[in-house]
């Protein structure tokens, strides 16, 4: 009977490992368009364990165009104006991104998107570049971006800001499961296997470090 039991266990955890079972880790996690630090983390961290981890339904991935320096007004003539940390093509950038975010709200559809336009040199290269496959259409996604709805949507970000992270300092700023962990800026993915994924799945390498 003991044995059975056993059995049945190491079955269950087994299967776990590979159909993706196991406990859901939330991240929140903030940005800028033209930040460098941003964009290496992008390209080295986050898009890579969401190639790995992405379908597994474990991750649940909130990113937010939205950093340090930043902040929208209403202004005289019913428009809104955005001030960025790194000028006016950063602004540009963030509100693309998050014209897509709202254009595609699950982050599976929208993350490749949001990765391609993140540190392009302003929003009319990553519109050339991130939008001529089949999907959105640029056209729509540059109006968006460059009209008022862009700058709502982009402005929208803030309460999140506001909300998870009201003394962030730096960005990527990384929330994992409702607190800040600086190790998540820099190496996330094993992170996650040390710390957060359980049982640990079977992609993550061997040796843990945290």
């Amino acid at each position: 009977m003991i044995t059975s039991i056993l059995l049945i266990a190491l079955l269950s955890s087994v299967r776990a490992r590979f159909i993706g079972e196991g406990n859901v880790v939330e991240i929140v996690a903030f940005g800028e368009g033209r930040c460098r630090d941003t964009t290496y983390w992008f390209k080295h961290h986050l898009l890579p364990m969401w190639k790995i981890f992405g379908s597994s339904g474990r991750i649940n991935l909130t990113y937010h165009p939205y950093g340090l320096k930043t902040m929208c007004i209403d202004t005289e003539n019913g428009d809104i104006s955005c001030k960025c940390h790194h000028g006016d093509r950063e602004c540009l950038l963030n509100q693309l991104q998050s014209c897509v975010i709202d254009a595609l709200p699950r982050t599976e559809d929208h993350l490749p998107y949001v990765g391609c336009i993140q540190g392009k040199e302003n929003a009319t290269v990553a519109g050339n570049e991130c939008f001529n496959q089949p999907g959105l259409s640029r056209k729509q996604m540059m109006e968006c971006a460059t009209g008022r709805k862009g700058k709502k949507l982009f402005w929208g970000h803030e309460a999140a800001k506001l909300e998870y992270a009201p003394d962030n300092y730096w960005v990527p700023w990384v929330i994992i499961n409702g607190k800040r962990i600086k190790e998540g800026e820099s190496d996330l993915w094993q992170l996650l296997c040390d710390r957060f994924l359980h049982p640990r799945p079977i992609e993550c390498p061997r040796r843990s470090f945290y």
